[in-house]
């Protein structure tokens, strides 16, 4: 079963609703942490990860962002969209303050943190293959031992595939961008929703991967 309703709408990145990112955060304040994001914090929980350091790559209206913080982990929140930070900082409590950084920068050009936990939902695919190469590259070689990735991809029967600076992979190559690590989970979605500019296919991996514990990963 799909990790996340296809349902849902969702907004992708470079392709704003209208054109006012902040109006579309502000809209979806309140919402529940996304499944994927659930299943990932309970994955890392089982393994007795952190509370430490955390990425999340495309935090938009920063719903999951604040759950982290409220839990104990440090963030640091990446978004190219100056809006998202905007409207994450109207949110975030002063108790938790101390323990979020936010970047709006795009995540191939973030300087990543050693980190403990990643969470990129729907923001990855919207790389480039050079930019999501370097990323991808920077996050296996910052992620520490014991570390979890908690990500998506689109896969190749996505309705967007073929879409100019996106990325879309085959079940195979989420086999190797994962390989060396402990693949937790790895849920395929492949049916009609909707998103937010519309009706589409929706073929999407959802991926939990663990770097093994031990100073030689």
């Amino acid at each position: 079963m799909p990790d996340e309703p296809a349902q849902e709408p969702r907004a992708p990145k470079g392709e704003p609703p209208g054109s006012d990112w902040a109006a579309y955060y502000r809209s979806t304040i309140g919402r529940e942490p996304r499944p994927l994001f659930t299943k990932g914090v309970a994955a890392v929980e089982a393994a007795g990860v952190g509370p430490g350091q955390a990425i999340e790559i495309g935090f938009g209206d920063g719903r999951e962002t604040l759950a982290l913080l409220e839990a104990g982990w440090r963030v640091l929140a990446i978004d190219p969209a100056p809006a998202a930070a905007e409207v994450l900082q109207s949110q975030v409590p002063a108790h938790v303050a101390s323990r979020l950084e936010i970047r709006s920068v795009p995540a191939e050009d973030a300087e990543l943190l050693p980190f403990d936990l990643l969470y990129a939902g729907y923001s990855l695919p919207f790389l480039g293959a050079d930019a999501f190469d370097r990323f991808w590259n920077a996050a296996r070689d910052r992620l520490r031992p014991g570390g979890i990735l908690v990500v998506n991809f689109f896969g190749p029967r996505d309705s967007w595939a073929g879409r100019e600076s996106m990325r879309f992979i085959d079940v195979d190559a989420v086999r190797r961008l994962v390989d060396g690590l402990e693949l937790l989970a790895l849920d395929e979605e492949d049916q009609d929703g909707n998103s937010f500019i519309g009706p589409k296919h929706w073929h999407v991996f959802d991926v939990i991967a663990r770097r093994p514990p031990g100073p030689t990963g």
